[in-house]
């Protein structure tokens, strides 16, 4: 989001704000663990050991502020709201998913919307911070980042890429989570379009064909082998 906004590339001006959305990517990641663990009686590939997940995830959820401290200008402020309004959507989301008496395939895909949607309009909004760039385009900006972070989701949860997926329970509706998948990637291109009235998003729509490509690829070539 940065490269495509701001008039100045300054990659050492952005660094600390990719490297603090990393270390929140992964406190997710491991607190979705930690819950599953905790409330899953069966062990599985998500079980941990409880008392490391939560000093680890302490770490890294210190270390995710820690880095926006390098800012300097009148963008640090912003910057650190930012990421307060971004961990308190994901810990309400947590809150309300792990204290209710069951989940949903719906209820999934909102979680879903609020923790790994929250991390893309967290890093699209840091970016156009950081560009500094006009207010009354950002939320544009965070709409992509929103549901293009939520379309990755479904997707590394579909491949059952455990290296990418942050949040997920062991079980879930394929069907219903292409279905989501799909809704998301159409609001990744509605929300392109609209930038593209003020901004050059020939990258961002690079980067988005690429992270959507392979989920797309694979459905084709699933339906390739039913008609053969």
């Amino acid at each position: 989001m940065y490269n495509s906004l701001s008039d100045h590339q300054n990659h050492e001006e952005v660094l600390p704000a990719a490297v603090s959305i990393e270390l929140l990517r992964e406190y997710v990641r491991l607190r979705s663990r930690l819950f599953t663990t905790l409330t899953d009686k069966d062990t599985h590939s998500l079980t941990l050991d409880p008392t490391a997940a939560l000093l680890t995830g302490y770490y890294l959820y210190t270390a995710s502020f820690s880095s926006l401290g390098s800012i300097s200008g009148p963008q640090s402020d912003g910057c650190f709201g930012v990421l307060t309004t971004v961990i308190e959507t994901i810990t309400e989301a947590f809150a309300r998913t792990y204290t209710s008496a069951g989940s949903t395939d719906c209820e999934e895909a909102v979680f879903l919307d609020e923790t790994a949607g929250s991390l893309g309009a967290g890093a699209a909004a840091l970016g156009a911070t950081l560009a500094d760039f006009d207010d009354a385009v950002r939320p544009h900006c965070e709409r992509l980042g929103r549901n293009l972070g939520t379309a990755r989701q479904f997707r590394a949860i579909i491949e059952r890429d455990s290296n990418k997926a942050m949040v997920a329970s062991p079980t879930f509706d394929e069907s219903q989570f292409r279905l989501h998948a799909e809704r998301r990637r159409d609001d990744v291109d509605k929300a392109l379009d609209t930038l593209s009235k003020t901004v050059d998003v020939t990258n961002l729509r690079a980067f988005a064909e690429a992270t959507t490509l392979r989920l797309e690829q694979q459905t084709s070539d699933t339906n390739d082998n039913t008609l053969n």
